[in-house]
């Protein structure tokens, strides 16, 4: 465990909104989380932006303990999840702008910037998961840096967070299914063996119905189902329970991803102010500029989904917590 990563006990007492954000009040941790296909790596851009922030993009991929449902010692899980935070992995995007652990003549001259090319990593030898280079970053500023961890796909173990824990900041992000399907089948899908899929899905789908058997009266019999079907009632029980649990979290809040796309400005303030982060000008003007074409984006899934698909999203929505959310936040 890293001498720099604190401990649980440590951490300051906050509500859901810090009013006057900075240093003395911010969180050291946020988690980002989302059903996969809904935007999670948007909103680790836009946190991204931030000076002070420390973002990660699926570091479970090399860290699978960072999602295991059996933490016993959430205070060791949290003195070893800091110290991912200071490594560049397999996914992590380069910063957009200039960050406060660089040193100087690094944020002159953005020789971070190369650290996360592969091919630069390969010249060197250097693995993913490779730790800062001091030369480049200030130790000191990186470890009052505030980690932004991405876990998605990570449902019971965010729910263990929200039941179990109370300060670290939990984003969670809602997207129409119609767009996360239409994403899920379009894009993520031909990756994939088709068969192997088919099969996960009904995995899933029947480990729910045996843990929530009422579940299974509200989805009927899963024989005869297509994948599209087993993946919106999977995600609509996943997004249902994280949203229980949110309701109790002081520091839990869900963003509906397309209203982030309709008015992001309004949107990230208070998550900034979720996670203790000044929202200044610059702040705003990244923001603007990386969401110019956003709106489109959501909307996208209205032109290409079949009418099947779409009675049955409604099918899907119908009588549940998350459907509830985003027809109130629409």
């Amino acid at each position: 465990m890293s001498n720099d990563a604190g401990h649980i006990a440590e951490q300051p007492s906050m509500g859901r909104i810090i009013p006057d954000p900075g240093p003395e009040t911010r969180p050291a941790m946020v988690v980002v989380t989302c059903a996969g296909r809904s935007g999670s790596k948007w909103m680790l851009r836009l946190l991204d932006f931030h000076p002070e922030t420390l973002c990660r993009n699926e570091p479970a991929r090399m860290h699978p303990w960072l999602v295991d449902r059996a933490v016993g010692d959430w205070d060791a899980w949290y003195g070893r999840a800091m110290d991912v935070g200071p490594r560049i992995g397999f996914v992590d995007r380069a910063p957009a702008d200039s960050k406060a652990h660089l040193r100087a003549w690094a944020r002159f001259t953005r020789a971070d910037l190369p650290l996360y090319s592969k091919m630069f990593q390969k010249l060197l030898g250097r693995t993913p998961e490779a730790r800062y280079p001091r030369m480049i970053f200030h130790p000191g500023r990186v470890a009052r840096a505030q980690r932004v961890l991405k876990l998605i796909n990570a449902r019971y173990f965010i729910c263990r967070m929200l039941e179990e824990t109370d300060h670290i900041p939990v984003i969670h992000i809602v997207r129409h299914p119609g767009g996360m399907l239409n994403s899920w089948l379009n894009r993520f899908a031909p990756t994939n063996d088709r068969d192997a899929l088919f099969e996960t899905q009904q995995g899933i789908l029947q480990k729910i119905h045996e843990r929530d058997p009422g579940y299974a009266e509200v989805t009927g019999p899963i024989e005869g189902m297509e994948m599209g079907e087993m993946k919106l009632w999977c995600w609509r029980h996943a997004q249902d329970h994280m949203l229980r649990l949110g309701d109790t979290h002081p520091r839990y809040v869900p963003v509906v991803f397309e209203r982030l796309s309709r008015d992001p400005l309004g949107v990230m303030a208070p998550v900034y102010a979720l996670c203790g982060l000044e929202f200044t000008d610059r702040m705003r003007t990244l923001i603007e500029r990386e969401t110019a074409d956003s709106e489109g984006i959501a909307d996208a899934w209205k032109r290409k989904l079949s009418g099947d698909h779409v009675a049955l999203i409604e099918r899907v929505l119908d009588g549940s917590r998350v459907g509830g959310l985003l027809a109130a936040r629409a």
